[in-house]
């Protein structure tokens, strides 16, 4: 009697368990069909982009509430609203969070960078970036097409920028090989000393090029890699649309670091 009793249970736990598992596996398999699918096709230049500034690329309105709870599990950055749910935020220009230039100062939050998911499989970068139902929940933010990009940037796109970028911000690489690379591929839009736009847009406060590259480096970098979300005309990546290597990124940013940092008011955009 026993032993019957016994095979009845294991028979139900085992229907049980086959049942969870055939109800689990579709939603698993359809995130892992739909990666593997559009992987290749993901646009590397749109997911760097996304980092930046996502709402500037997927159409989506700027959020006016903070990334909670997530942001609210730290205390040390004040910022608040659209700011809170930028990647790059968290996670740094430099990809490498409470390890990098955001290691302190008003940007700190003590979240980890984003550098070791270049080593994760696809699907799993994926599901970190979507974090559908936990604290990190871009679900509703970001459609699967925005992650699969973001994904593609997350491993083939992020560079040790502490190959080209010193300790104390200076860029390594080689100014003269830079200043030849900014001239045919940044001069057309910045100008030849970098001024002709005015990334501030306050004609009593102005940022150009040189102020850029000697303030922000690694944002600089990431801008001259992958472009900037937004403007007009839009900003080409160097790496895709310009076809240079991760070195002659950086000679661009050393070259950069040598302009001056005023404009000339009247070729601002002060857009």
């Amino acid at each position: 009697m026993s032993s019957r009793i016994n095979s009845k249970v294991m028979l139900i736990v085992l229907l049980l368990f086959t049942t969870l598992v055939m109800v689990g596996c579709p939603d698993k398999k359809a995130t892992e069909s739909f990666v593997e699918k559009n992987y290749d096709l993901a646009d590397l230049i749109r997911g760097g982009q996304l980092y930046d500034k996502w709402w500037k690329i997927n159409g989506q309105s700027e959020p006016t509430s903070d990334f909670d709870p997530i942001w609210s599990s730290q205390s040390t950055n004040s910022r608040s609203g659209g700011d809170t749910w930028r990647c790059k935020e968290c996670h740094g220009w430099d990809y490498i969070g409470l390890n990098g230039r955001y290691s302190s100062g008003s940007h700190y939050t003590g979240f980890k960078g984003v550098w070791d998911q270049r080593n994760e499989h696809m699907e799993d970068v994926f599901d970190a970036i979507k974090g559908e139902g936990g604290d990190h929940d871009l679900a509703a933010m970001l459609s699967d097409i925005d992650i699969v990009d973001l994904t593609k940037f997350m491993i083939e796109g992020l560079v040790d920028m502490s190959l080209y970028i010193g300790t104390d911000g200076s860029a390594t690489g080689n100014a003269e090989n830079g200043q030849q690379l900014y001239n045919d591929n940044c001069s057309s839009c910045h100008g030849l000393d970098g001024d002709a736009i005015n990334f501030h847009g306050d004609e009593h406060e102005v940022q150009a090029v040189g102020w850029l590259a000697n303030d922000n480096p690694q944002e600089t970098l990431h801008k001259i890699r992958w472009g900037h979300p937004g403007s007009s005309p839009a900003m080409p990546s160097a790496v895709v649309d310009g076809g240079l290597s991760d070195s002659q990124t950086g000679d661009i940013l050393a070259y950069a670091q040598t302009l001056p940092g005023a404009v000339k008011l009247g070729n601002a955009d002060m857009k």
